[in-house]
């Protein structure tokens, strides 16, 4: 063999290498990932006053809860397929694009969530472990499985696997569900309903397309409204009861009533896309806010 063809060979399979690291990386959603273990930092700095417990519990909890978050993702992507086939914002995903096969999907999310279920119980608390495994059965069972082609309420449903990896970091320092957790989880519940209602106004014709059960747009302002009224009460609620520094309820307060200025805001009428995209942008920008709060002003 000369020097020539064996280069090209080993490009050729350094390709297909990375062509499967890169649909491996994209089935588990990383943006989704990061987005959440911000959220487990937050509830575990919340409940160790700012410290991190140990090194090793820290990764633990962080690192076992984000394979988790992971698995939801890959079998999300499973069951899916279909209508991500159908809709602009997934038709580039992997099984979507048939670049895997089903069950190889499905094999390597199973491995996650065993790795981490693993690492939480071995390295974190049972507690914590548990908490895992009912947001991922709610997500991909209830929510993704059962009742997304269904009914709308599914966005309420899922949006309490949402709001679990909070609940998963605090209870990873205090070993028990207490108060705290109970508004913790209401929190994160009232606030991934505007953001997730602001995804199906900008992406409507998408949800259309694939079929998915909508709101009208009046139904889905009252509700996106409704629901920041609720996440502005429970984040308060929560800092009473966690005992937050006067900070933090000056930072809910003044973001919160932002977010609400603009989900009052008369362009939804005129531009609903701009209007949910505005909305949806800060929802990201408030949550960050609230998770460094937690972590920070208590």
């Amino acid at each position: 063999m000369d020097h020539g063809q064996y280069s090209s060979q080993h490009a050729g399979a350094l390709k297909h290498w990375r062509g499967l690291f890169n649909t491996a990386i994209e089935l588990t959603k990383p943006g989704i990932i990061v987005g959440n273990l911000a959220s487990v930092l937050g509830g575990y700095l919340l409940a160790a006053s700012g410290h991190m417990a140990s090194v090793t519990h820290g990764l633990a909890t962080l690192l076992g809860t984000a394979l988790v978050i992971g698995c939801g993702c890959v079998i999300n992507n499973c069951i899916d397929r279909d209508i991500d086939r159908r809709m602009v914002r997934t038709c580039h995903r992997p099984l979507a694009l048939r670049a895997i096969r089903v069950s190889t999907a499905a094999g390597y999310g199973i491995v996650l969530g065993a790795c981490g279920f693993g690492l939480l119980w071995a390295g974190s608390n049972a507690l914590a472990c548990g908490l895992a495994m009912v947001g991922l059965v709610i997500y991909a069972g209830v929510y993704t499985y059962w009742l997304k082609r269904r009914s709308h309420w599914a966005t309420l449903i899922g949006s309490v696997s949402g709001a679990m990896p909070p609940v998963i970091g605090y209870c990873a320092v205090t070993g028990r569900f207490d108060l705290t957790a109970m508004l913790l989880i209401a929190v994160f519940c009232c606030w991934q309903m505007p953001h997730s209602h602001a995804i199906t106004v900008m992406r409507r014709e998408d949800f259309r397309a694939a079929g998915l059960p909508l709101l009208s747009l009046a139904q889905a302002h009252r509700q996106i409204q409704a629901y920041m009224l609720a996440f502005l009460a429970s984040a308060l609620m929560l800092g009473a009861v966690a005992q937050m520094a006067a900070l933090y309820f000056v930072l809910m307060l003044g973001l919160g009533g932002y977010w609400l200025n603009l989900a009052a805001s008369s362009t939804r009428l005129t531009d609903p896309t701009g209007w949910a995209r505005r909305i949806f942008g800060f929802s990201i920008v408030l949550v960050l806010a609230l998770n460094l709060a937690l972590a920070v002003l208590r």
